[in-house]
């Protein structure tokens, strides 16, 4: 009986359960958010409010997933069970959202763009560490440090010329989301969550809890005064790519990778951002924002182990 080598064995697994689509998964994530959170940008000019963006993202995600969720079985929340989805629900909600997004009635714009990912990655990688015992290497922890650093200089210039006096308070709901955000990864990985099932779920229950308390405070007249051209635009990117594909792409690479190597992901959304903003909304990143994105891809590579992989032995 013959026996099976190794490359038989690497030819015989899945393509979708692989490391390489596990990156893939995470590299998709980061540009679909990085996309949305310009587009964003975009709305809030074209006058649009953050309970908006908001509005649209939910509802246009739950009506996608609402026939995939009713096929798996609504009874059961698809598979999920109504426990797990009550705390994702309240992790990765609109609870989040209104913390995250709010954050920046308060705060400017940098602000977010350094301590909501800063904090992610710092939150998710001890809770995942702590809890879960992922084997952090000293490559992760550098490349981490690394994308930090990037990040710090991409805000650099909001940081320190910011007379927001009441920036702190958009500061703490920058943190209170990233630590929500963290702890649903966590629990994501936990539970080994298959990643559209969890996202409908999400999706439908974000909507079904969303709507009502819009309609009740703004009324239906506020959604028919919204500018038409700008729901369009912000349902197909908040809610179709943020909503939907990015959630489960995020969703599939952490039980690809794991919690401490996913959540860079997300870490470098604001990177991505300075080069996504230059045709969506016009804004030239400066050569600090250009060296940390520089610094930002550098530690990325370094945690996912390419550039190791690159150095002689």
């Amino acid at each position: 009986m013959p026996t099976e080598t190794k490359s038989d064995e690497a030819a015989s697994v899945s393509p979708w359960t692989s490391e390489r689509f596990g990156l893939l998964c995470g590299a998709t994530m980061a540009v679909g958010a990085a996309v949305s959170f310009a587009v964003a940008r975009a709305g809030f000019v074209g006058g649009l409010a953050v309970e908006d963006i908001i509005l649209v993202r939910y509802v246009v995600a739950g009506l996608a997933l609402l026939p995939l969720l009713l096929w798996w079985g609504a009874g059961s929340l698809a598979g999920i069970g109504w426990r797990r989805g009550l705390w994702l629900l309240l992790l990765g909600g609109p609870l989040f959202s209104m913390l995250q997004t709010g954050g920046f009635l308060f705060a400017p714009l940098a602000h977010g763009g350094v301590i909501a990912p800063s904090a992610v990655t710092i939150f998710s990688t001890i809770i995942a560490g702590v809890f879960l015992r992922e084997r952090i290497t000293l490559a992760h922890v550098l490349g981490a440090a690394i994308v930090l650093l990037g990040i710090m200089l991409i805000g650099w210039d909001g940081l320190t010329r910011s007379s927001h006096g009441q920036a702190w308070i958009g500061d703490l709901m920058f943190v209170g989301s990233s630590a929500m955000w963290a702890t649903y990864s966590v629990l994501v990985r936990h539970w080994r969550l298959d990643a559209a099932r969890s996202t409908a779920a999400v999706a439908v229950l974000s909507m079904v809890s969303f709507l009502p308390a819009y309609l009740a405070w703004h009324g239906l007249s506020r959604v028919m005064e919204l500018p038409g051209e700008q729901l369009i635009l912000q349902g197909l990117v908040q809610g179709g790519l943020q909503g939907v594909i990015t959630i489960i792409a995020y969703t599939r690479a952490i039980n690809l990778l794991g919690v401490s190597r996913a959540v860079l992901f997300p870490a470098i959304v604001p990177a991505i951002s300075l080069l996504v903003g230059v045709p969506i909304v016009g804004e030239i990143p400066h050569p600090l924002q250009i060296t940390g994105l520089l610094l930002v891809t550098l530690g990325l590579l370094t945690a996912i182990g390419v550039v190791r992989r690159l150095l002689p032995r």
